[in-house]
């Protein structure tokens, strides 16, 4: 069987990193999408990673980055979404609109337009997983904000997923432990989930959707990584 090929969106960030490693120690054909050129020159290491520049701000940027992504290996076979802009930390009474909006801008609508591009495109037995984050359930100080787009996120997803059912799967895995990415590193706990494990994990997921069947995914710690969650676990998602 040959290898997946896999588009990984936002592949210069720290979770994006981690599932362009992770899985392409694991096998599957990688291309590596940005919006920044001089980012993706990492991937240029003779491992065999493509690249493709291009950026979300609109469905018709993101069709033209999903072409783009066919011509290394003659097409795709799943995308992972794991693009996010930081923002600022303070009440949100202190928010003006204009600033909200573009919190929506980055984080939200890049994923809505990358979906509404790249999920009819992809192949029947295709699968598009989008990163979301924990906050989703609860709220840290000064970040409401992040609460609110990761919940509307995460309502995002599983309204693809109802809607859309005569294509390739939709998923979306919520990361509630903390990632041990690039810009932690020197932090980092031991119990931290690695960023390559986080693509260990998306790629069990693309391998197995029937295993992992969604549409909210969630994961909490190293010893899930690769395995299916629970019953409970499942029914806080």
């Amino acid at each position: 069987m040959a290898a997946k090929r896999l588009l990984v969106l936002g592949a210069c960030g720290d979770i994006g990193q981690g599932i362009v490693r992770g899985a392409h120690a694991r096998g599957f054909r990688l291309v590596a999408g940005d919006r920044n050129a001089e980012r993706l020159v990492r991937y240029e290491d003779g491992s065999g990673i493509a690249t493709v520049v291009g950026d979300l701000g609109s469905v018709e940027a993101a069709i033209a980055l999903w072409e783009a992504a066919q011509a290394p290996f003659g097409g795709i076979d799943a995308v992972a979404i794991a693009v996010n802009a930081p923002n600022a930390t303070k009440p949100l009474l202190e928010w003006s609109s204009a600033e909200m909006a573009e919190v929506y801008a980055t984080n939200l609508l890049t994923h809505f337009h990358a979906i509404k591009a790249m999920l009819p495109q992809l192949p029947r037995d295709g699968m598009l997983i989008g990163i979301g984050g924990g906050t989703a359930d609860f709220i840290l100080p000064k970040m409401a904000q992040l609460s609110m787009l990761q919940a509307a996120q995460r309502m995002m997803y599983r309204g693809f997923a109802r809607e859309y059912r005569d294509g390739a799967q939709i998923r979306e895995l919520m990361l509630i432990s903390m990632i041990n990415g690039e810009r932690k590193r020197d932090i980092a706990e031991p119990h931290w989930v690695m960023d390559t494990e986080v693509g260990e994990h998306v790629c069990a997921i693309i391998e197995d959707p029937e295993t992992f069947a969604g549409p909210i995914l969630r994961l909490e710690s190293r010893d899930q990584i690769g395995k299916p969650e629970t019953a409970l676990e499942r029914a806080f998602a």
